[in-house]
């Protein structure tokens, strides 16, 4: 015998903003930290981004629960800016995918082959 539990919309509308919520506590890390590792303006830092959600649809991750965008408003200035929430996997996608001329990004993605090298061996 199946038991069917049925929730009315109310409990399920509390149910999905906890989970968005526990979804949004993993994402820890700011795309604008990405400064300090050679990212040098919003357009390279965007690209980057791109590429990592790309990489994520195509292997079937949910992107939702590594990046998360959000409005952040300037009431002294009048200004809204976007501003991205992402975890760990997603901020380290995003350095992945960054500019093969940031120093950075290129020391990053050798000490993974070596690392990946080393494992094959």
């Amino acid at each position: 015998m199946k038991i069917i539990t049925q929730y009315d919309l109310r409990k399920m509308a509390i149910l999905d903003a906890f989970e968005e919520a526990l979804d949004y506590s993993g994402l820890t890390y700011s795309t604008n930290q990405l400064r300090r590792y050679g990212f040098e303006d919003e357009e390279e830092i965007n690209l980057a981004l791109r590429r990592a959600l790309t990489v994520c649809k195509s292997l079937g991750i949910d992107s939702k629960k590594h990046f998360r965008y959000y409005y952040k408003v300037d009431l002294l200035e009048h200004q809204t800016t976007r501003e991205w929430r992402v975890s760990k996997l997603g901020f380290y996608l995003i350095l992945s995918n960054g500019s093969p001329d940031n120093p950075f990004v290129g020391a990053f993605q050798m000490e993974m082959l070596r690392d990946i090298i080393e494992r094959m061996e």
